[in-house]
């Protein structure tokens, strides 16, 4: 039976189930266009587009792991597999039960509860409201302080000019401080001391390594009134942790006026006591008795994979061929997004596209399996739907550290990632030569695809393929060759998607599939990256057609790398990277060394864009780097 027969055949089916038609509408009426183009579109294209439309709808919302939306998403792929006729791909090591999801721990977020910020002054209480007014934030510890408040200014020791916070042999013990965020400032809200935004003495590490010498009981961060600064208008909770054993809120610019003229011995407004701040030491002990603080307890989170299987049969039954693609995405952006956090970010490309061919190819790839002689031999397939790949490939690096099947048993890794928008048939597959001959192997297939197939003998791109290439995994990655400006924002929706071009991609690689299960030959892994059972010999300097501009220092314990100096003019000043700003992500893999960096610039050239992940002041941010030509 011919790949078109088939898979009219079995498309058919599930058109019926989606309800986009059963068979072909006689006669459009007159004028309406879409019902029109339905029509007379082919079958396939129509059931790419239903999955694509569907996981991409508000209803999803967004996609984001921990959300209801990803729970309907993941419940849609299993529905989907559960009616192609898989089963279930992942077995409970404790108990044995087979499940379609793999469960996996994705962190912890801090749960806070009995948080307080209030003030006793004779009598009279100012008592400041929770999530507008202030936050119990993550850069210190839970508990629940009572005492006397001190203004410290800006908490910073050793300033450019001899500049000073604290006067010598000050003690804070039992006492509140309150802090000023940022550093002194011009009459512009601007920094004194550097042309670029904030200096180093700015951080949260900076100015919280100063106050904790003087051994606070607790510290009350007041974003600073006037602050030339968009972070002024908002308020942290979760945060990277800067103080121990210390509680720390942070105030709104109002809330901190109405915490200084209510507690200021002589009268004076905060905007007099940051002028003097400005100046130099200003230590300033306030009248009435403050609590502050609250509960912080962790909890843990869960993601998890949806795993489908096909078995395998006769010889090479316990090998594997696995097509993976990640199903989630950014929810309303609040991570990740290039436009900002509050509107739905519906993921039609990025990557419901991907989910979209790895439930068409469960369909076509069972099928086909149900229709081979008894006395075939084939490899299992496996097809898994990776979930909070956006945060780090943390659903496939988990998946390689607790396969299903043994490590050396993956005959290759088929990974889909935005290939809803294939313009002018151009499709980009990376990791052609990460087996010895697969190019060579491959070629036909792409030339009878009827698309115009852009190979890469590397396997770059930060998606889920990279956990098993760094495992000495053969692997295939497809995205669109043209990369569009709706990546990571609102824009990119269901109404742009590529459908023809969409359903040609899911033919190659049921093709691709297909033969990499049922040829005998095990593919040799021919790359020399980390394998699992490679040795390192000494790496080879490439010479680097890129120009990043950045000087960095390692951290311990592999926490990323802190940016030492920015070269003006380079890629990553473009990119808004800061001096102090820790890098901890790169093209969503975590960056524990210099000697990681280099190897990642030397697979870019210019124009390549990556996301990084860095730490700012305690905050993750994303920045999207356009690389620059080397000199």
């Amino acid at each position: 039976m011919t790949r078109s027969n088939l898979r009219h055949r079995l498309i058919a089916s599930t058109l019926i189930m989606l309800g986009s038609a059963g068979t072909v509408a006689a006669a459009a009426e007159d004028g309406d266009r879409i019902r029109e183009a339905m029509n007379e579109a082919p079958v396939a294209e129509r059931v790419f587009n239903d999955h694509i439309t569907i996981l991409s709808s508000p209803w999803m919302e967004g996609r984001l792991p921990g959300t209801k939306g990803m729970e309907y998403a993941r419940d849609y792929v299993i529905y989907w597999f559960d009616q192609a006729g898989l089963e279930p791909g992942w077995t409970d090591p404790s108990t044995g039960e087979r499940s379609w999801k793999q469960p996996f721990p994705l962190g912890s977020e801090n749960i806070f509860s009995d948080q307080v910020a209030n003030v006793t002054n004779a009598g009279e209480d100012l008592d400041l409201e929770l999530g507008e007014e202030f936050e119990l934030t993550g850069l210190g510890s839970d508990g629940i302080v009572e005492g006397d408040m001190v203004f410290v200014g800006y908490s910073i020791d050793d300033g450019p000019d001899g500049y000073q916070s604290f006067p010598e042999d000050l003690d804070l013990e039992g006492r509140i401080a309150v802090m000023l965020r940022f550093e002194p400032m011009n009459d512009e809200g601007g920094s004194k001391w550097s042309d670029r935004r904030w200096s180093r003495k700015s951080t949260f590490a900076s100015k919280f390594g100063a106050v904790a010498k003087r051994n606070p009981a607790a510290v009350v961060l007041i974003n600073t009134p006037g602050a030339d600064d968009d972070r002024v208008g908002s308020l942290m909770k979760n945060t990277s942790q800067v103080i121990d054993d210390v509680p720390v809120v942070m105030l709104s610019p109002e809330a901190g006026r109405k915490l200084i003229a209510a507690t200021d011995t002589e009268g004076r407004s905060i905007d007099d006591l940051r002028r003097m701040a400005d100046e130099g030491t200003a230590i300033v002990d306030l009248k009435g008795t403050a609590r502050v603080g609250g509960k912080v307890s962790k909890k843990t989170q869960y993601a998890e994979n949806v795993l489908g299987l096909i078995p395998g049969r006769g010889d090479l039954a316990d090998e594997v061929v696995i097509i993976g693609g990640h199903l989630d995405h950014l929810g309303m952006g609040d991570f990740g997004s290039r436009r900002g956090s509050g509107n739905l970010h519906p993921g039609a490309d990025d990557n419901a596209s991907g989910a979209a061919a790895l439930m068409m190819l469960g369909e076509s790839l069972k099928k086909a399996y149900d229709e081979l002689p008894e006395d075939a031999s084939a490899r299992s397939i496996l097809l898994a739907a990776f979930d909070a790949e956006e945060s780090g490939l943390n659903g496939s690096r988990y998946y390689v550290d607790n396969p299903t099947f043994d490590i050396d048993d993956i005959q290759l890794m088929i990974n889909f990632d935005m290939i809803g928008r294939v313009t002018n048939d151009r499709l980009s597959v990376s990791g052609t030569e990460s087996a010895n001959g697969m190019s060579e192997w491959a070629q036909p297939m792409f030339d009878e695809s009827g698309l115009v197939v852009v190979t890469n003998p590397r396997g770059g791109g930060g998606s889920d393929h990279a956990s098993f290439l760094r495992r000495g995994v053969p692997i295939l990655f497809a995205i669109c060759d043209e990369f569009h400006d709706d990546y990571h924002t609102p824009d990119d929706t269901p109404d742009k998607i590529y459908r023809t071009a969409g359903v040609k991609t899911v033919d190659l690689f049921h093709e691709i599939a297909y033969g990499a299960s049922t040829r005998p030959e095990k593919f040799e892994f021919a790359s020399d990256n980390a394998g699992s059972n490679r040795r390192q010999g000494p790496a080879r300097p490439r010479a680097l057609k890129v120009r990043l501009g950045l000087r960095t220092r390692e951290l311990p314990d592999g926490a990323g790398l802190r940016v030492m100096n920015v070269t003006e003019d380079s890629t990553a000043a473009d990119a808004g990277i800061e001096v102090d700003d820790v890098i901890k992500k790169w093209a969503k893999i975590p960056l524990k060394s210099r000697a990681d960096l280099v190897s990642r610039l030397a697979e870019l050239s210019p124009g390549d864009e990556v996301q990084v992940v860095i730490d700012r002041d305690g905050e993750e941010e994303v920045k999207f780097l356009k690389m620059k030509a080397a000199p």
